[in-house]
């Protein structure tokens, strides 16, 4: 069965949160109201960084943030084929996932949060 993530997207697409535009303008007002596009120029540029240390290194800390790594999940056994005759059960090979490790004051921080809720 697959993961389903525990957020609804489809009611918090509706009511914006997935939208680009605010996520450059929120980022804009934190930094003193720049220019939009600007942001979005620097984000861009910061996930380009992000994505060429780890496809080069495999890890990236992110300064306050925390931690991207490239690590390798186990193999894993599964089904191939259509579900009759057919259908074998098989090794699927490691594979590398992304992960975040975020840092140790955010995690620290929001557990604070969910207790108080």
């Amino acid at each position: 069965m697959p993961h389903k993530p525990p957020i609804n997207r489809h009611a918090l697409r509706k009511k914006g949160f997935f939208d680009e535009e605010r996520f450059y303008r929120l980022l804009s007002e934190h930094c003193g109201y720049i220019d939009p596009v600007v942001s979005k120029r620097f984000y861009l540029g910061l996930v380009k960084a992000v994505t060429g240390e780890l496809r080069t290194r495999g890890l990236v800390r992110l300064p306050h943030l925390g931690d991207f790594a490239l690590v390798w999940q186990k193999s894993k056994s599964g089904f191939s084929g259509r579900i009759g005759k057919e259908h074998t059960r098989t090794l699927l090979p490691p594979t590398r996932m992304i992960k975040f490790y975020p840092n140790d004051g955010w995690r620290k921080y929001f557990s604070i949060l969910r207790d108080r809720v």
